[in-house]
């Protein structure tokens, strides 16, 4: 991928998702427990499998 394509996602991420980020307060302040821990353990289990892959792909 081109460094410049990198830059500026990594900018429009860093722009973006504190603002999602505060805006969702009350939202997960709302949320079940249950839903909020399935959606942790989800989202670990797809971070190891994506880095898995990853580092598959590449040795």
């Amino acid at each position: 991928m081109n460094k410049w394509i990198a830059a500026f996602f990594t900018a429009m991420v860093l722009a973006l998702v504190p603002s999602n980020v505060f805006a969702s307060v009350n939202g997960w302040n709302d949320a079940e427990p249950m839903f909020i821990t399935v959606l942790t353990i989800l989202s670990v289990i797809t971070i190891f499998v994506f880095i898995y892959l990853m580092l598959r792909d590449n040795g």
